[in-house]
């Protein structure tokens, strides 16, 4: 086994950046690369890099290190929180996993076995502990429903109460007698801290819980069941807030990893592994805020957003390394891995008068997809209970942000390039037609804003630009307002509201509408981050359309995760616009573009998924339509966010919507935008060397950009790997 990350996606000239390293191997040897074309096939330009003789390349140590899963709340050790006389724990609860092993809910304890917990035993049924004695109440909880659970002890007769109950809006009804009484000693003092979701054993989690969690309490009297039933239809009254040791408010600091004690006791906790904040809690009713709303935490016990592996070895990016994409190599006797990382220009300072805007946002977003790897989830994976993850981290290995293809495949079964791969084959056009550019990422975009594109003639998007944030189109808006160019060479763009963590490490998606893997729940749609509501930017009147012209229409995956095949352009405008007639020079008029066999997905290069034109969703009045691909089999299927119904017409071949429509138009300021509104339209520049029409057009957009008459497709390669 050999795997590994870097702190970071991307960083500039002068820059250290570590890396961390997991291996059975006694070593592993590192060679830093300059990454131009990662496809193997040779049918295409074949894979190219070029190796850098750098300080770092040499020999390193190897060790196993593992992932740390699951997700909890730690509120550190304080004397206040061991019971010396009466108290009551409290704590509403929605399982997602009963008897699905042990799973602890609120715990202190120490090694040894001092202390108390609160959980749920193999078989579901709610359990308090006490030192080495348990007593489980007789009925099994139900699986996504609020339950409360009270645990009540009185000192002087160690009398103990433990009761469950549904919310009392829940007609339901639990089998089984909801309290137990016993005696039980005194809980001893622990020098332990109080975890919530999860015990700790030497420093880590284990048996999580899986479910939500709401309003956890402590009470420094023995609360009699009235008391406690007062506590389910109302909450905190002053009664109860006067006897509060501690209550913790999940609705407080959504976006921190803090839990806020609104008691005034100060006990607060932090959470690790990021569980899903802004969750509805029992006493939800449908309303966008107020009582319910934000209230809860969903833990899993599959969590992972900080591997925390030790560096293994680190890279000071050397003062003067061109702009580009590179890749620490690995290599463990016959295992080999490349981690990539992206260069960017020295900050304030472009270095070409293009700009490579690449999709990091959409790198995480997909990483590790399909990674049968515990715990390396992506946000369109679901954690182990079912419910989709809503975040992506760039501190564990990302296993599909590497330069090869990876294992999705057409329809004829055949794999072909996606993301960094496809990205790279314009890296490889560029060099080949001798055009120097500036690598920037979607996460410099949405720290620096607009300043990062300013001093660029144009700006050139990667082939999935799927996942943006309000600060990206912002500074992408206001480029374009004053008289920048844009050209947006891929498809589905611009599509899903992304935030990004304060340290960079983190995005985050909620799935409320649109196309999409899972859904968020009701009333779970807003992100914790932000606070801003999910889903696509077309529901909040950012439509792709309004940017680029273009917005996702369809896309071809089947059922069994294969891809359709794509298609050819047709051209439909006549070239009397002098911006139509630049952009297809050297094209004949009667050609169709991309009629060829692509890197992988078969012969097209409008395909994977796809864009069109839609006036009532922005797109421009000035907006030429170069051409359009029809003809998509039905593995193609309109998206849903276009269905307004459902019959046989939504899903037959010919829909006036399931095409790809190549577009231009001027923007006020003097500037040009041009959208292929494609996926694949990377993977068909290296046909016939870079000699084909898909290629063309594409030198005709960056001449256009930079104000020439016209790249050559055989100019010197400025960017030419040696």
């Amino acid at each position: 086994m050999l795997t590994g990350y870097s702190d970071q996606l991307s960083v500039r000239p002068g820059d250290d950046l570590p890396f961390r390293v997991s291996t059975d191997a006694v070593q592993f040897d590192v060679q830093i690369l300059r990454l131009w074309h990662g496809d193997s096939d040779m049918r295409g330009p074949g894979r190219r890099e070029t190796t850098l003789d750098v300080p770092v390349n040499g020999r390193y140590p190897g060790r196993l290190q593992s992932f740390p899963t699951g997700s909890y709340v730690v509120v550190p050790n304080h004397s206040d929180l061991h019971p010396t006389g009466d108290f009551t724990a409290l704590v509403w609860f929605w399982p997602t996993r009963p008897g699905e092993g042990e799973q602890v809910i609120l715990s202190k304890t120490a090694p040894g076995g001092a202390g108390y917990e609160l959980g749920l035993n193999r078989e579901g049924c709610a359990y308090l502990q006490i030192g080495e004695k348990r007593i489980i109440v007789d009925a099994v909880v139900q699986p996504r429903r609020w339950h409360c659970l009270a645990a009540t002890f009185v000192a002087p007769t160690g009398d103990v109460a433990l009761s469950i109950g549904l919310h009392p809006n829940d007609l339901s009804v639990l089998d089984g007698n909801p309290i137990i009484m016993a005696r039980m000693a005194m809980p001893l003092a622990q020098d332990a801290p109080l975890v919530m979701a999860a015990a700790l054993q030497d420093g880590r989690g284990e048996r999580f819980f899986n479910g939500k969690l709401a309003d956890p309490c402590l009470v420094s009297h023995a609360m009699t069941q009235s008391e406690v039933a007062n506590w389910v239809w109302h909450g905190f009254g002053e009664d109860v807030q006067d006897h509060c040791l501690a209550a913790w408010d999940f609705s407080l600091g959504c976006s921190e990893a803090v839990i806020h004690d609104r008691a005034g006791r100060c006990f607060d906790g932090y959470t690790v592994q990021s569980p899903v904040r802004s969750m509805t809690g029992p006493h939800w009713r449908g309303n966008t805020a107020g009582a319910g709303a934000g209230s809860a935490i969903h833990f899993h016990e599959d969590s992972l957003t900080d591997a925390g592996w030790d560096e293994s070895f680190r890279f000071r990016i050397p003062v003067g390394l061109p702009s580009g994409v590179y890749a620490a190599r690995l290599t463990a006797g016959e295992e080999i891995d490349d981690l990539p990382f992206l260069v960017l220009p020295p900050k304030g300072k472009a270095t070409a008068q293009l700009a490579f805007l690449m999709p990091t946002f959409t790198y995480l977003a997909y990483g590790n997809e399909l990674c049968p790897e515990y715990g390396l989830n992506c946000v369109y994976d679901r954690y182990v209970d079912g419910a989709g993850v809503p975040f992506a981290s760039a501190r564990h290995p990302v296993k599909t942000f590497r330069p090869d293809r990876g294992i999705l495949k057409s329809v004829t079964g055949e794999r072909f390039g996606r993301h960094l791969c496809a990205d790279l084959y314009f890296i490889d056009f560029l060099a080949n037609v001798g055009q120097s550019v500036d690598i920037l990422s979607d996460h410099d975009l949405h720290r620096e804003g607009a300043a990062l594109l300013a001093p660029y003639r144009g700006v050139i998007t990667g082939s999935h630009p799927e996942y943006v944030s309000g600060q990206m189109l912002d500074a992408l808006e206001t480029y374009l307002a004053a008289g920048g160019n844009l050209a947006y060479l891929g498809g589905n763009g611009f599509y899903s509201v992304t935030s990004l963590s304060d340290d960079g490490a983190l995005i985050e998606v909620r799935r409320p509408n649109g196309s999409r893997p899972w859904s968020s729940d009701p009333g779970e749609g807003t992100h914790q981050i932000t606070g801003e509501s999910g889903g696509l930017w077309r529901f909040r009147g950012r439509a792709p359309q309004r940017l680029v012209g273009v917005g996702f229409t369809a896309q071809g995956w089947t059922s069994t995760d294969a891809c359709g095949l794509p298609r050819p352009y047709q051209q439909v405008s006549d070239r009397t616009h002098p911006l139509a007639a630049a952009l297809l020079a050297g094209v004949s008029p009667d050609a169709k573009i991309g009629d060829f066999k692509t890197l992988g997905l078969g012969i097209g290069a409008a395909g994977d998924e796809v864009d069109r034109t839609d006036h009532d969703l922005g797109t421009p009045v000035q907006t030429i339509v170069l051409a359009t691909a029809t003809g998509f089999s039905t593995d193609y299927q309109v998206t849903i966010d276009d269905r307004r119904e459902v019959n046989e017409a939504s899903t037959l071949p010919g829909h006036p919507m399931l095409r790809a429509d190549m577009v231009c138009f001027q923007t006020p300021a003097g500037g040009f935008v041009f959208s292929a509104s494609s996926m694949q339209w990377f993977s068909a520049l290296g046909h016939d060397g870079y000699d084909n029409s898909v290629a063309t057009v594409t030198r005709n957009v960056i001449a256009r950009m930079l104000q020439q008459d016209r790249l050559r497709p055989d100019a010197p390669g400025s960017l030419a790997p040696v």
